[in-house]
């Protein structure tokens, strides 16, 4: 598994056929990355073969934004977010709330992995996939990574957002996003 490799050098020819995981920070520039190689994907790849599943909310300051923030996705891509996504560790006033989010999160999502699941594409750009581990299966994700042929994931990993109200989401996002990297060919941490 290659890491570390330059953002400004990774180029969406270079990730045809591979599964490639975005790690960073909030804010680090995960998604901006993603849509710049999404941009790429959309000249090099019949448009009716990509599937994006964005799963990031909207930007509050610098947490969050939709890869349509940076990139218009042709309408022959299928693009599929759930109508409301929402940041547990911010919204959440209790630990009641931060879970109870999470799992809203869940059942919205939940729904757009198994409808790639149902009907592969050959590409899948999954945005900001640890908000669905917070309370969804790992085994979900690592599917739509097998069926893929090329996979462009983006997913948080840093401190900024560590406190989660002793509720566990946050030692379980980044236990599950470790485990998800062991499937990727490259895993890419922009600091």
């Amino acid at each position: 598994m290659e890491k570390n490799k330059k953002k400004a050098q990774l180029k969406g020819k270079e990730i045809l056929g591979k599964k490639v995981l975005i790690l960073g920070e909030a804010g680090s520039g995960k998604t901006k990355l993603a849509a710049q190689l999404l941009r790429e994907l959309m000249v090099l790849v019949n448009l009716e073969e990509i599937t994006v599943i964005d799963l990031a909310p909207q930007r509050v300051g610098e947490i969050g934004g939709k890869l349509t923030d940076y990139v218009n996705v042709n309408s022959r891509v299928r693009y599929l977010s759930p109508k409301i996504v929402y940041t547990p560790r911010l919204a959440g006033a209790s630990p009641k709330q931060v879970l109870h989010y999470a799992e809203l999160n869940r059942k919205n999502m939940e729904p757009l992995l198994n409808r790639f699941i149902r009907n592969v594409t050959e590409v899948l750009v999954l945005n900001d996939v640890t908000l669905y581990l917070h309370s969804g299966k790992l085994e979900t994700v690592l599917k739509c990574v097998r069926l893929a042929n090329t996979l462009l994931a983006t997913a948080y990993c840093g401190s900024k957002l560590a406190e989660d109200l002793g509720t566990g989401i946050s030692s379980k996002e980044k236990q599950l996003t470790d485990k998800l990297a062991t499937s990727m060919d490259l895993t890419l941490k922009i600091n």
